[in-house]
């Protein structure tokens, strides 16, 4: 027998479109009503990332074997507990990948999930009750961790205010500022609906604090997949329609379409535990996308008025190398270092907005610029026709980490967002608005850090800044003016129409940046000192803030007004 189960429990937590009042509901109700509500509004964004590929794993498994009537497809074979157990014949994938792209489009114009995905989760009840002593959700059994299937003698313990990644204390170091206060173990109580959120989320951010890893030989342990990610997917107005643009049926990569899909609760813990280190590189969404970092135990007899406390052996680290199944994150390409000549997942960068990325997010893939575009925006791209004209946002969430390499321990969210029309976010082909709007980032990025920063660096030297303390003050002024251009560049990209004259519109953002970056440089000027207006001699010439102000401006009509 279980505990709390998340198909028919409320435990996840969302806006309803209208109200705005946060509730929690089950796996059952936001499939059945997600039509009519707005977002996930879990406790941090990186939670709610974690739980979102949880729902998509749930859409890849039934979409990909049954089509919108519950019917199974004809190219598959299907049991009794709607798991597929026949691969698809060579002459039956075409017919296969039509089906899949009927069902999408159907599912998108009906603006609802139908019955069979409920019905699904119905076959697997047994396996979503987060407290069990057989088969307990996103968990191992005890028998699992035992002290001669691990290197010490027993698993690692974790706390509740450890596992609560609002908190992230560990019982060596009390957070500040937090959230719970710390009478009667308050900080490590957790109710059931909070520890089912954690737990996902813990699977895709777990860090490498721990110690205990299995077995006597040394391998190469997971901080969590998502850890490593620049997590992107995209919002709609609803979140059947943001579950559906980020459900890639058919995947980009055509040697990933035919593969079923294998989520973590349609096998044993044990298995679970073998399947990690026989193969790190997972060949479905499913799979990938409710893969574990830890071998989590609960006790399944759990008091949840007492403080919560898990047990946790580290697995190992999937490849991250040109693992281009995975369709939420951009991509960098490695010219050294352990992973030279291949790509991997580029997590988002702190304090650098979303948009100064919009050629790793939108431009085409691309041998010869060694770019790829992300799997999702490939998706969306094929999907342009039956979304229609629509403004989409990109959301942006990776976690970051304290720098150190032993630990690695999530100490901050990095989130951002991008508003867009998704006609002008698929428009890739030479000369249309992608090159165009990747060219207008790529001037504004020269302008602010090679004319501007000429600027700066001049007021340094005039100044006689220490060199050790000059790049702090050019690159805090640099984050000044970046600051001034993030809203203004926001606004004028969620504001192109398809329809729109092209060259007027990036000449619209050449006078608003001119004037921006014009702006921040005359702040400076005018508030010149006087050493600044005497200058320095350089070179038998004298250089001071109005020559150095003289130079930047004929530069900056060269960049911004010479076309």
């Amino acid at each position: 027998m279980g505990r709390f189960n998340l198909i028919d429990s409320p435990w996840i937590s969302v806006v309803y479109s209208g109200d705005g009042i946060h509730k929690l509901i089950s796996l059952r109700t936001l499939f059945q009503e997600a039509d009519l509500i707005e977002r996930l509004a879990g406790d941090t964004k990186t939670q709610d990332f974690a739980v979102f590929r949880v729902l998509l794993a749930v859409l890849n498994t039934v979409y990909s074997r049954f089509d919108v009537d519950g019917n199974p497809y004809t190219q598959i074979k299907i049991d009794d507990n709607f798991r597929q157990i026949s691969e698809i014949d060579d002459d039956d994938i075409n017919g296969y990948l039509n089906n899949l792209d009927m069902t999408w489009d159907t599912l998108w114009k009906q603006n609802s999930f139908s019955p069979i995905v409920v019905e699904y989760l119905d076959k697997w009840h047994e396996h979503f009750y987060l407290f069990h002593d057989g088969y307990p959700f996103f968990q191992v059994l005890q028998k699992d961790i035992v002290g001669e299937k691990i290197n010490k003698t027993k698993a690692s313990l974790i706390q509740g205010k450890t596992f609560n990644r609002t908190l992230s204390e560990s019982g060596n170091k009390t957070a500040l500022f937090s959230p719970k206060y710390e009478a009667k173990s308050n900080k490590s109580v957790l109710n059931a609906d909070e520890i089912a959120r954690w737990l996902i989320a813990y699977q895709g951010y777990a860090g490498l604090a721990d110690k205990v890893m299995f077995g006597k030989e040394k391998y190469k342990a997971s901080k969590g997949w998502l850890f490593d990610l620049g997590g992107m997917y995209i919002q709609g107005n609803n979140i059947f329609e943001t579950l559906m643009m980020n459900c890639v049926l058919i995947h980009p990569e055509e040697r990933y379409v035919r593969n079923s899909q294998k989520p973590c609760w349609e096998y044993s813990s044990e298995h679970m535990i073998d399947k990690h280190f026989r193969n790190n590189r997972p060949d479905n969404l499913a799979q990938l996308y409710t893969a574990w970092s830890r071998a989590i135990y609960i006790d399944p007899e759990i008091d949840l008025g007492e403080a919560f406390s898990c047990q946790i052996v580290k697995l190992p680290d999937l490849d991250h190398q040109d693992q281009f199944l995975e369709p939420m994150t951009p991509w960098q390409y490695n010219k050294q270092g352990p992973n030279s000549e291949t790509y991997t997942p580029r997590k988002h960068r702190f304090n650098e907005s979303l948009w100064r990325s919009f050629g790793l997010i939108a431009m085409p893939s691309s041998d010869e610029s060694k770019q790829r575009r992300p799997g999702i925006i490939r998706w969306l791209d094929s999907k342009k026709e039956t979304v229609g004209d629509a403004k989409i946002t990109i959301n942006a969430v990776s976690m970051q980490d304290d720098g150190n390499a032993t630990s690695w321990l999530p100490v901050d969210e990095i989130c951002d967002e991008l508003s867009i029309n998704d006609y002008v976010l698929t428009d890739i082909k030479d000369d249309h608005w992608v090159p165009r709007i990747e060219d207008a980032v790529e001037q504004t990025k020269s302008v602010i850090h090679k004319t501007y920063w000429s600027f700066l660096s001049d007021i340094a030297e005039i100044r006689n800044i220490k060199e050790n303390t000059r790049l702090n003050y050019i690159d805090r002024e640099i984050g000044a003016l970046y600051f001034e251009i993030d809203v203004p560049f926001r606004t004028w990209l969620s504001g192109i129409h398809p329809g729109d004259l092209k060259d007027a519109k990036i000449m619209e953002w050449r006078e608003i940046l001119y004037v921006l970056v014009r702006k921040q440089a005359d702040s400076l000027f005018s508030n010149a000192s006087s050493r600044d207006l005497k200058g320095i001699e350089v070179d038998d010439k004298i250089k001071n803030v109005a020559t150095s102000y003289n130079s930047f401006i004929y530069f900056l009509n060269r960049e911004l007004k010479s076309n």
